[in-house]
């Protein structure tokens, strides 16, 4: 009798412990499943925030600087205006917390809005939530951008300001900056009056010598990451082609009065095309070589392309409005990405003089 009592006290015990865990763990993984795709009119709190109605949206994958500059916050929340321009952004939620909603935002282009302000360097990246999604690769090579060119929060006077705000500060330090140039000026004067114009000369033609080689190189250096990047986007055209044939066939199909023939044995669905990004991984450390806008449309565009595609299993017993859902967004996605692929294709002909065989 002492044994049945005690047997089932530990599995109230264990009950007890685990059930709230597991019951957690249901929910998250049912809120997974239901992710949210908004669209809707907002307005610009700050940089990181948008307001619509009475719901406030957090920018998923960025936070503030803290710069503590109202001139910057002020140019980090019109850069943000300007991007939504007065029209409709279509959001992804990704969480909310006490009546605040996490998400990813694309304006009326599609551009995403938290990888634009990270390349403008109005934003900083918060690691945490994008840590091992494919969005931790584009996302901090555009921080990276920002802060090779200097840009937003990574300037050097991004934080200054406070002698800019006492009064006579400026003139002081301006004062003491002539002055410093002053000397050190005709320190130098003097000291290549004393060395002779022959080694001035002479230190001014390897300084000459040496720039050239370094733009010889910058230049020969962004050739051919522009044609390693050129080649894969073109090798993945076809292929966009081919999955576009296929599924456009199976739309059709889909939408005749009869029902597609495939729902009697099942299918399944591939969400995107299976495409290359290898040399898009190996060399995103390099890309501000090709300059800030055109490594920023290579960016958007690999940051469709999934290392493994996702695929539905579509199931007998599954209605038949859904399966064509599923279909056509695949289709639409595909030729967006098609788009992107002809545009890149043509920027790269015009820029680089690169034939696109």
């Amino acid at each position: 009798m002492k044994n049945i009592v005690a047997n089932i006290s530990l599995c109230l015990f264990f009950v007890t412990v685990f059930l709230p865990f597991i019951a957690l763990a249901q929910s998250e993984g049912a809120a997974d499943k239901k992710a949210r795709v908004v669209t809707l009119d907002v307005r610009v709190a700050d940089e990181v925030t948008l307001v619509a109605d009475q719901a406030k949206i957090s920018l998923w994958g960025v936070k503030k600087a803290e710069v503590g500059s109202p001139v910057f916050e002020l140019k980090a929340r019109t850069f943000l205006e300007n991007l939504i321009g007065g029209q409709k952004v279509t959001c992804t939620i990704k969480g909310s917390f006490d009546g605040q909603y996490k998400a990813q935002c694309v304006n009326a282009n599609e551009e995403d809005l938290s990888l634009l302000l990270l390349q403008k360097g109005f934003v900083i990246l918060n690691r945490s939530e994008i840590f091992s999604t494919i969005y931790e690769a584009p996302y901090v090579e555009a921080e990276n951008l920002a802060q090779n060119s200097e840009l937003g929060v990574w300037a050097s006077n991004a934080t200054s300001g406070g002698t800019a705000d006492s009064p006579g500060g400026g003139f002081m330090w301006s004062a003491v900056f002539l002055v410093g140039a002053f000397i050190v000026a005709i320190g130098i004067i003097s000291f290549y009056i004393m060395r002779g114009f022959g080694r001035v000369i002479s230190l001014q033609n390897q300084s000459m010598d040496l720039a050239a080689k370094e733009r010889e190189l910058r230049e020969r250096e962004k050739n051919v990451i522009a044609s390693m990047i050129h080649s894969e986007i073109r090798e993945n055209k076809p292929k966009i082609d081919a999955y576009l044939t296929v599924y456009e066939e199976m739309l059709t199909e889909a939408m005749s009065s009869d029902g597609p023939s495939f729902m009697k044995t099942g299918e399944i669905v591939q969400r995107q095309p299976a495409l290359s990004r290898n040399v898009f991984d190996g060399n995103t450390g390099t890309l501000n070589v090709l300059g800030a806008r055109m490594a920023s449309e290579i960016i958007h565009y690999y940051a469709r392309i999934k290392t493994n595609p996702d695929y539905v299993e579509i199931k007998p017993d599954m209605p038949v409005e859904k399966v064509r859902e599923i279909i056509q967004t695949s289709v639409e996605n595909a030729k967006k990405l098609d788009m992107i692929s002809a545009k890149l294709l043509e920027t790269f002909c015009n820029s680089y003089m690169i034939e696109d065989l």
